[in-house]
C-alpha cells in the first residue's frame, strides 16, 4: 500500500466507516424494539433477525476504524488522557510518512487536536478518549477494567471530530481536497438498485 492509496481509499473508506458508525448508532437508538429485519438478495431471504445483527456490527466497525484513524494522526490514550504516541512499528503508515513541500508533516498533538474543538477542551478530550478507551478495552480483547460511563454525546463529538482532525492535519497540509464519505440512509438499505 502506498501513501497514495492511503489518501485517495484507505482514509475515505475509514471516514466513511465513522459515518456508517454513527448512522447505525442512532437506528439502534431511535428504531422500536424488537426491530425485527429480514435480508433478501435476489428475492432469496438471507437472514432474519433483529436489526442488531447488522447496525452492531456496523457501529463496531467504525470504532476501529476511528481508532486506526487517531492512531494515524499520532494520537493515543494513556491513563484516561489523550497523548502522542510514541515510536511507531517499522510496518505502520502514519502521517509522518506525508510530506508538504518536502517537509514531513508531524503528529498531532493533543492541544493541536483539541484546538479544533469549539466546546469544553475536557469534552472533546473525553470524546475521543471514548473511542480508544471503548475500542482497546471493549473490542480488542477482553478486560475487568472496561471504562464505562461514556455516552452518545462523546460519540456524536468524535464522530464530527476525528474527520475534521484528518481535513486541518492531512489534506489541507497537502493542499488536497478532502475526501466527501456519503452518509448511509434507510435508502441505501432499502432501495433495489
Amino acid at each position: 500500500m502506498n501513501n497514495q492509496e492511503v489518501i485517495a481509499i484507505w482514509i475515505p473508506y475509514r471516514l466513511q466507516a465513522i459515518s456508517t458508525m454513527w448512522w447505525a448508532y442512532n437506528q439502534l437508538q431511535d428504531l422500536p424494539q424488537p426491530r425485527e429485519l429480514q435480508v433478501f438478495v435476489d428475492g432469496k431471504q438471507l437472514l432474519q433477525g433483529n436489526a442488531s445483527a447488522v447496525l452492531n456490527p456496523m457501529v463496531e466497525a467504525g470504532f476501529i476504524h476511528a481508532r486506526c484513524l487517531l492512531e494515524f494522526l499520532g494520537l493515543g490514550v494513556r491513563a484516561g488522557k489523550l497523548v502522542t504516541v510514541g515510536n511507531r512499528r517499522v510496518d505502520d503508515i502514519a502521517i509522518e510518512h506525508f510530506t508538504a513541500n518536502g517537509v514531513a508533516l508531524e503528529k498531532v498533538t493533543p492541544d493541536a487536536a483539541l484546538s479544533a474543538y469549539t466546546g469544553p477542551k475536557d469534552r472533546g478530550e473525553r470524546a475521543l478518549v471514548a473511542i480508544l478507551e471503548l475500542t482497546n478495552k471493549g473490542l480488542a480483547h477482553f478486560t475487568n477494567t472496561f471504562q464505562d460511563g461514556y455516552n452518545s454525546l462523546d460519540l456524536e463529538i468524535a464522530c464530527k471530530g476525528i474527520p475534521v482532525l484528518v481535513q486541518n492535519h492531512l489534506y489541507m497540509k497537502l493542499n488536497m481536497p478532502v475526501p466527501v464519505a456519503p452518509k448511509p440512509s434507510a435508502g441505501d438499505l432499502t432501495s433495489n438498485n
